[in-house]
């Protein structure tokens, strides 16, 4: 829930999955717990585990009172969030893992954990296909700092190349610790995401 997921609905679309697949593991009598990292001190917003169809509620019910904000890394969050989890069985990290930390230690702990690493990365349109051209100035939205560009043409090719690069990676790192990856937008109807993209991936059964 960092700054850059407040970026064109992406954090609606992470809660919006988020509460779905608790819906769904509830319903299937599985154990749900859920985290979100909190904007200002680093520790998470917890939803202890539960099971059952009593549980459903107070699950939809933190998920609305999740707030956007902070610049707390990805990497860093996944390391908190393991201090307070117990359990084996599958961790969906849903996040546009926009970060310049490596994941590489972060994923081993969950996977070392006994959790299976489920990836699904929400992107905003214009993150995916950036209408840009002329010079531009770049402001990370959780840091502030600046970049100047000159030429908007080429820099569109560099960044599609690391946005696929990006996502082939995580993809690789998911599927070595038993798990999977896919990347969505934010704003293809949510029906669609679940019950067709989702679907098709395995993702979700029908």
């Amino acid at each position: 829930a960092s700054t850059s997921m407040l970026f064109e609905d992406k954090l609606v679309r992470a809660k919006q999955l988020a509460a779905a697949f608790g819906v769904m593991a509830l319903q299937s009598v599985e154990k749900v717990s859920a985290y979100a990292i909190h904007q200002q001190d680093g520790q998470p917003w917890r939803l202890p585990g539960g099971t059952g169809r009593a549980k459903i509620r107070p699950m939809l019910q933190f998920f609305e009172q999740v707030e956007g904000g902070g610049a707390v890394p990805i990497e860093s969050a996944i390391e908190t969030m393991l201090r307070f989890h117990r359990g084996r069985g599958i961790a969906i990290i849903i996040s546009d893992f926009l970060t310049l930390g490596d994941l590489t230690r972060p994923l081993n702990l969950l996977y070392s954990s006994g959790l299976e690493v489920w990836g699904l990365q929400v992107l905003a349109p214009s993150e995916i296909q950036p209408d840009v051209q002329g010079d531009l100035r770049f402001v990370d939205s959780e840091t502030g700092e600046t970049l100047d560009i000159t030429n908007a043409a080429e820099l569109l090719n560099v960044y599609h190349d690391q946005r696929l690069w990006l996502q082939e990676t995580l993809d690789t790192m998911c599927r070595r610790r038993n798990g999977r990856f896919t990347s969505i937008d934010s704003v293809t109807p949510l029906n669609t995401v679940l019950m067709d993209q989702l679907c098709r991936l395995g993702w979700v059964r029908r």
